[in-house]
């Protein structure tokens, strides 16, 4: 903070500091709201255990129609959640270390992922999670330092990851006019460290000053390789694929073969004199003035112009109706449902007829059909459906077939309403692994987004299933079973 005030003041920009109150936060940003000309530098971050503080503080500043830096809360909230970045980034083929949540009563990802395994909160930033040595060589240690971080984070997931033994790369970028300008690459050494101490830039090697880690971590930029090639194209596709803005740091390790692998994607880095994003502009030459002066011209601009009170609708007065789900078709639901299929116009008539048949079955069938629907009602009429079947000759999988919502009703939550529902019905049936499969192709961008945000991952993906340059994306979700 220090450090930005500073340049400001050399900028010859005026600045005040803002403390943020949780209880305040909305009141405090409309009072700068009514200033003329106030962008709000944003370096608000979250105290451990509470992950979410600078994204829901940045969502209260677009809500109160204020410019401000870095990037928008939707960025935030994706690179927050390390489960949610690594699946998009891997669903858009860049790299990510072998891994995914640890789910302590059936931790089948040590069985998938070889060992080493490296184990953290998949929620907090600057390393909080990883003190001592957060690698772990036997599946019985992955176990109790999970255990660890579950009980010290009971909100949030583990995520488990192999431990990349390459070298290790942190990659600034600032924007720079309509651009973004890849920073000299820095690479981390640990230098000296005795053999059965990890390599790893964790809690002790970035804060505790009087440890060995930290004596001994050494940042070098080296000379221009091929692998920096990579890691440089690698680092834009995090930045356009997370819709970043401002400036940002993803952090790499080369694995056994030398292929490049994102780590991590921080979208707030810091910005103090000895952190590697100052570090890195220095070696590019530029001043601390120059780097606030390029994240201040590329501040986001407000979405809200008004910056008048927004007024929150009260029951019976504008508040969206009720969603109601029943785990029933009915008959009277057919005429609706084939209504609202093809109002959607995002199935073809292939599809639309396989649609149709699956009704048909549930309604011809009861309940000897294959087929379990859920129906979601607001104000009285059909809104969506969805439906599930168990899985042929498996224990507990189950696919998830369809989730539609009339195009009228959609942005009020109701798919995540019948998902949550369809979910809690196939886990108390003992089905608590979900398969979701989907088209690869650019028209299912918001399916996809949407199943990431609902905590699933991306458990496989076919190359040209469906046709040329349409291939089939498998999801997986793995839910607690809660028998009825």
């Amino acid at each position: 903070m220090e450090l930005v005030e500073s340049a400001l003041g050399e900028l010859g920009i005026p600045s005040v500091r803002i403390a943020v109150e949780p209880s305040r936060t909305l009141e405090i940003f409309r009072e700068q709201a009514l200033r003329q000309e106030t962008v709000i530098f944003n370096m608000i971050e979250s105290p451990p255990g509470r992950p979410y503080i600078h994204t829901d503080s940045t969502a209260v500043l677009e809500l109160a129609g204020l410019s401000y830096t870095g990037s928008r809360p939707a960025a935030h909230v994706l690179t927050t959640d390390k489960i949610a970045t690594r699946a998009l980034l891997a669903s858009e083929g860049v790299a990510v270390a072998p891994g995914g949540r640890l789910d302590l009563e059936r931790p089948e990802v040590l069985d998938r992922v070889p060992p080493p395994w490296i184990l953290k909160p998949a929620w907090e930033d600057a390393s909080i999670g990883m003190e001592g040595d957060p690698v772990c060589t036997t599946r019985e240690a992955a176990l109790a330092r999970g255990a660890g971080l579950a009980r010290r984070f009971p909100d949030q997931p583990v995520l488990v990851e192999r431990f990349l033994p390459g070298r290790e790369f942190n990659v600034s970028l600032l924007a720079k006019g309509d651009t973004v300008e890849v920073l000299p690459i820095a690479e981390m050494l640990y230098d000296g460290f005795p053999e059965g101490m990890s390599r790893v830039l964790g809690y002790d090697a970035k804060w505790d000053e009087s440890s060995f880690a930290y004596i001994h971590t050494v940042r070098d930029f080296p000379e221009e390789t091929p692998v920096l090639g990579k890691v440089r194209e690698m680092a834009l596709a995090a930045w356009r694929l997370c819709r970043l803005g401002g400036y940002a740091r993803v952090d790499f390790r080369l694995g056994e073969n030398g292929v490049p692998h994102v780590l991590e994607v921080n979208a707030n880095p810091c910005l103090a004199a000895n952190a590697g994003f100052m570090a890195a502009a220095g070696k590019a030459g530029l001043s601390a003035g120059e780097v606030i002066r390029r994240i201040l011209e590329a501040a986001q601009k407000p979405l809200t112009p008004d910056p008048s009170p927004i007024a929150l609708p009260s029951p019976g007065r504008g508040a969206p109706p009720p969603v109601k789900v029943r785990r029933s078709l009915e008959s009277g639901d057919r005429v609706p449902l084939e209504k609202l299929i093809g109002e959607t116009a995002f199935f073809n008539a292939e599809e639309l007829e396989v649609a149709l048949e699956l009704i048909d079955d549930r309604l011809t069938q009861g309940e000897e059909s294959h087929y379990r629907f859920l129906v979601a009602e607001t104000d009285g009429e059909v809104a969506g459906y969805a439906c599930w079947g168990p899985i042929p000759g498996t224990l507990a999988s189950a696919d998830l077939y369809w989730i539609v919502v009339d195009p009228r009703h959609q942005g009020k939550g109701i798919g995540a309403a019948l998902l949550k529902d369809a979910e809690d019905w196939m886990a108390s049936s003992g089905r608590t692994r979900v398969y979701v499969e989907t088209s690869t192709r650019a028209q299912y961008d918001g399916t996809r987004r949407f199943y990431f945000a609902c905590g699933y991952e991306l458990a496989a993906e076919l190359d040209d299933f469906y046709g040329p340059e349409d291939g089939k994306a498998m999801f997986l979700k793995v839910l607690a079973c809660s028998r009825e």
